[in-house]
């Protein structure tokens, strides 16, 4: 008996939405699949945002965030060419990572860090990550040739360098990355800082305490990073300063939905140790209560 099998819809990712239509990112990931086909490209799936293919030794990921934010803001009859450019581009070296892990010191120029939420993949547990954020991920890359490669702890296991020595030279290597920070007013009377930068402000955001320590307050700081080029800092305390959310989360959603490379609509204490959660309540209208966490909650009532 023949088996046939119905080819899965394709569906505009949620975090999409805002910046393409359902028709055009059925055409663009068409595109994509058919330019990969050319060029010999063994594809597995598609799915969120991320075409999955056979690598050297086994599944690899190519992520399209960036090249659907470049294919919106091209001429249509141009599209198609941002799309071939980006993945030959990937193909001319297909393997130079494995020379890479074959060097560290030749290697860690490159290494970086992205803060990305749990759901970036599958198999997150064959990747290098830590917490900073609560409830997101600081996920090791090398960030080589316009280019990010999550780094699966079988290949940094190469290295022969712990993990926690990794972390620290990506964030050096952050550190030197040009950030724009700015500083606005809001609402009249609320000091906050925005970094802007192409990839990397959510990354230098863990860098507060060492080379931000305008924006830390008696309390710390508020932070909001929708995305990974956007992040809002607020210093603590001022007076009702948890006003400053309701205006901050209007901000924060539109680089949220605008930008593909959305990270999260949470608020972040940083208590000059570390960084936890703001509460968030969903109430049965529709809206949100959002509420110091209980540590805050103390020293703001001693």
């Amino acid at each position: 008996m023949l088996k046939f099998l119905r080819k899965k819809k394709i569906q505009v990712p949620d975090n999409y939405k805002n910046l393409i239509g359902q028709s055009e990112y059925e055409i663009f990931v068409n595109q994509c699949l058919n330019v990969l086909k050319d060029l010999g490209v063994d594809v597995n799936s598609h799915e969120n945002g991320d075409i999955t293919y056979i690598g050297k030794n086994e599944d690899s990921h190519y992520f399209l965030d960036n090249l659907v934010r470049k294919y919106v803001q091209v001429d249509k009859e141009n599209q198609l060419t941002e799309i071939k450019d980006h993945f030959r581009k990937l193909q001319e070296t297909p393997y130079a990572n494995d020379y890479l892990f074959k060097d560290f010191d030749y290697a860690k120029q490159f290494l970086k860090v992205l803060i990305k939420p749990t759901d970036i993949t599958p198999k997150l547990d064959d990747f290098v990550t830590r917490i900073d954020y609560p409830d997101l991920l600081t996920v090791l890359v090398l960030d080589f040739e316009d280019r990010f490669h999550y780094i699966r702890k079988d290949e940094a296991d190469l290295w022969e360098v712990d993990y926690e020595k990794l972390f620290k030279i990506a964030l050096d290597n952050i550190s030197q990355e040009t950030v724009d920070i700015r500083k606005h007013l809001f609402d009249d009377k609320f000091d906050v800082y925005v970094l802007l930068s192409g990839d990397f402000s959510a990354s230098f955001s863990l860098l507060i305490d060492t080379h931000m320590d305008f924006a830390i307050g008696e309390y710390g700081s508020l932070i909001g990073i929708p995305t990974k080029g956007t992040v809002f800092i607020h210093p603590l305390p001022s007076i009702d300063f948890m006003d400053l959310t309701s205006t901050l989360y209007l901000e924060m959603e539109k680089f949220y939905n605008e930008d593909p490379s959305n990270i999260s609509m949470d608020f972040y204490w940083f208590d000059k140790k570390s960084l936890k959660l703001f509460n968030k309540t969903w109430n049965d209208n529709g809206t949100i209560t959002i509420s110091m966490p209980d540590e805050l909650k103390k020293l703001v009532n001693e």
